[in-house]
């Protein structure tokens, strides 16, 4: 079972990685409101069918509220900012957040959560910002449009830090992955309408390409299949340990930016990249040592 959580949280990395690029595709012809709510209310509806096909009532009131104020933090706020911050940051600079999360992650697991607190899980962090700073140090700063765009990224980093606490608290519940999913994505398509009806210009009409809507077809399914995932996964996977291994997203994130996008690959860039995936795969490498060792 703990082999398949992993397998199923890397996937889903692999699926997130791909989004600032799908989104920076999408965004040519489709404006932020309107994009990141057909995201939220297809994924919703296909998780709801996937549920219903399989047997399960979606019932509101046995689900209970965590799930559905999770969807407001996650992917509802989170997904809004982060593809707000696409609009003015690279692809490949939107991924910097996820590397703060095995720090904070650690400790707020530890203190809400009471989960063993794994040293060897800063060991990797830190091998991973070191990377993290060398794939970065060549990076373009772009005035006060940067601020304004890692500023957003900071604002979801906090909410990360805390939609993950709250998944792990709903995954070790009883309550079925899918019904806690599919109520994820109806709350985040809730408060993404409401932003939409606000925000969003109702009077331009849709005209994207067919590439585009093949895009935001992607867009759907990497919405509702990896959230799934991320989910059952949390069932197994402490949060010290998901929140390392989210830090593959950067690699993947940049590594797919350069080859759709164009962004720059330098010598600088890949070997931070590298220093990532070594600060990701050192916990499980130094767990495996000492098991050799006590045997």
């Amino acid at each position: 079972m703990i082999v398949r959580a992993y397998t199923f949280i890397l996937v889903a990395c692999f699926l997130w990685s791909l989004n600032p690029v799908a989104n920076k595709v999408a965004l040519v012809d489709i404006a932020v409101p309107q994009l990141v709510f057909m995201r939220a209310v297809f994924a919703a509806l296909i998780l709801l069918t996937v549920a219903l096909y399989a047997g399960h009532r979606f019932r509101p009131r046995e689900i209970g509220w965590r799930p559905f104020v999770l969807g407001i933090l996650d992917p509802g706020l989170t997904s809004l900012l982060f593809v707000t911050s696409l609009t003015v940051l690279s692809a490949s600079n939107t991924v910097l957040i996820m590397a703060l999360m095995p720090f904070s992650q650690s400790i707020l697991g530890r203190m809400v959560l009471k989960e063993d607190f794994q040293s060897s899980v800063w060991t990797g962090g830190v091998v991973a910002i070191f990377g993290l700073a060398i794939f970065f140090i060549g990076e373009d700063f772009n005035g006060s449009e940067s601020i304004w765009g890692n500023a957003l990224l900071l604002t979801v980093f906090c909410l990360m830090a805390v939609s993950q606490l709250l998944t792990r608290k709903i995954m070790i519940s009883e309550i079925p992955t899918i019904l806690a999913t599919t109520s994820q994505m109806f709350s985040a398509a809730t408060v993404l309408l409401v932003n939409m009806l606000l925000f969003g210009d109702l009077d331009s009409p849709l005209q994207a390409s067919s590439g585009t809507i093949m895009t935001l077809v992607y867009l759907v399914f990497s919405m509702a299949i990896p959230f799934f995932l991320y989910n059952q996964a949390m069932r197994h996977i402490p949060v010290g340990m998901a929140s390392l291994l989210l830090v593959l997203i950067i690699p993947f994130g940049f590594l797919f930016a350069a080859i759709f996008l164009g962004e720059e690959i330098t010598l600088l860039k890949s070997s931070g990249a590298l220093l990532v995936m070594i600060g990701v795969a050192l916990p499980q490498i130094l767990k495996s040592r000492k098991k050799t060792y006590s045997i």
